[in-house]
């Protein structure tokens, strides 16, 4: 079986050997429309960086596992557009994704910039087999606007279309261009100044916590004739892990360090705790979380791992997306066009945030105030209805 198209193979890593002027040049490249080496480089950043993969795992459940939901006017238009996202089966023989998963790939255009799918339309664009999710990689915005498909060796152009594409962007407060609003521009240089303190790091260690023993012997015995060497060689073997040096010492002269060279792990350390929480900031908006604390936490936990106005903005975004991208085109082919079609969104509001709005609800009910309905129910998530209260007859004296 051939590998698909829209997906990205390859064997020439990005981020091997990554420098900032490596950096630039690839920024540079996608800035003039070719983001082949950029999407590349967003990808490989989460698989090479504990902190980011950790932090940006987080920030793509906070939207693909929150719950969701159709609302409508019209119970049976709602009921028919939320059974048809979520009856969506995956298809790995064709290559299909369910709806949870474009959900997720919509979120890598936080990291990207954009992200594209292919819808499968069937039965007249009245259903939804499934989704074709696009590696960011392939496509081009050279002379162009827009995304354009060119493929894995840069030989084909399509235009994707609507109803048959969805094209989704993330812009924060950089730039509204995509190619340079994705957080991967700033995840790029903390991950090649990590990398190279890393590298000194684990050097220092090496030679100061770890030194390589060394033996001077005569220059008679630094003959490899002489059988007492081979003695010197079985005792070092046996006496060390990882490795041990002879060497004349009639010819040579071996320095070794020493504490006072400065080397200070904490030194180190501390950059690499300062960097790791600027990754925080740039994923989920705040710096108060760890791998040891964010284990084993509930959906809404998670949610409250990302900042709420962060959180609020990549919901909006994909709201869009699925409403005039998704739901529109299938709700027009199904009922014919309306301006009160069914609307997707997330549910984002917590237990304790429900429960704090109850209590402002509760209080101004006492003070002789009256809520709508309506506004009710657009702040609480849900429908919220008055309930009728049947006064009961007094009983009557029989006399």
């Amino acid at each position: 079986m051939a590998v698909s198209k829209n997906v990205d193979r390859y064997q020439i890593e990005q981020t091997f050997d990554l420098q900032p002027l490596k950096i630039q040049q690839i920024f540079r490249s996608a800035n003039g429309g070719t983001v082949r080496k950029q999407s590349r480089l967003a990808n490989e950043l989460t698989e090479k960086d504990p902190a980011m993969s950790q932090a940006w795992s987080v920030r793509v459940a906070a939207i693909a596992s929150c719950p969701w939901e159709v609302v409508s006017g019209n119970a049976e238009q709602a009921k028919f557009i939320e059974s048809s996202l979520r009856n969506i089966q995956p298809a790995y023989s064709d290559g299909l994704a369910s709806f949870s998963e474009l959900l997720q790939s919509m979120q890598s255009s936080v990291k990207h910039g954009f992200s594209l799918a292919q819808n499968n339309w069937a039965a007249g664009g009245t259903r939804i087999e499934g989704f074709k999710i696009f590696s960011q990689s392939l496509f081009s915005y050279v002379d162009s606007d827009l995304p354009y498909f060119v493929g894995a060796d840069g030989s084909e152009k399509i235009y994707p279309s609507y109803p048959e594409w969805i094209y989704h962007t993330s812009t924060n407060s950089r730039d509204a261009e995509p190619l340079r609003s994705g957080i991967v521009r700033p995840l790029a240089y903390l991950y090649a100044f990590r990398r190279h303190v890393q590298i000194e790091y684990l050097g220092g260690l090496e030679k100061y916590a770890l030194p390589q023993p060394f033996v001077a012997v005569e220059g008679v015995l630094y003959d490899d004739d002489n059988t007492q060497k081979q003695d010197i060689e079985n005792m070092m073997a046996s006496w060390t892990y990882n490795g041990y040096s002879l060497y004349d010492k009639d010819t040579m002269e071996v320095t070794f360090p020493t504490a006072a060279s400065g080397f200070d792990v904490n030194n180190f350390l501390s950059f690499l705790d300062w960097t790791e929480k600027q990754i925080f900031r740039i994923i989920l908006g705040q710096d108060s979380t760890s791998s040891a604390d964010n284990s084993n936490r509930s959906t809404a936990q998670v949610h409250n791992l990302v900042r709420a106005d962060m959180l609020a903005s990549d919901a909006k975004a994909v709201e869009d997306t699925v409403n005039n991208q998704i739901i529109k085109p299938l709700f027009e082919a199904t009922y014919g066009a309306s301006a009160t079609r069914p609307i997707f969104r997330f549910r984002l509001k917590g237990v304790t945030e429900i429960s704090e709005m109850s209590k402002v609800v509760e209080t101004l009910d006492k003070a002789g105030y009256e809520i709508d309905e309506a506004v009710l129910s657009e702040r609480f998530g849900f429908k919220v209805s008055r309930k009728e209260i049947v006064e009961e007859e007094a009983p009557q004296n029989v006399d």
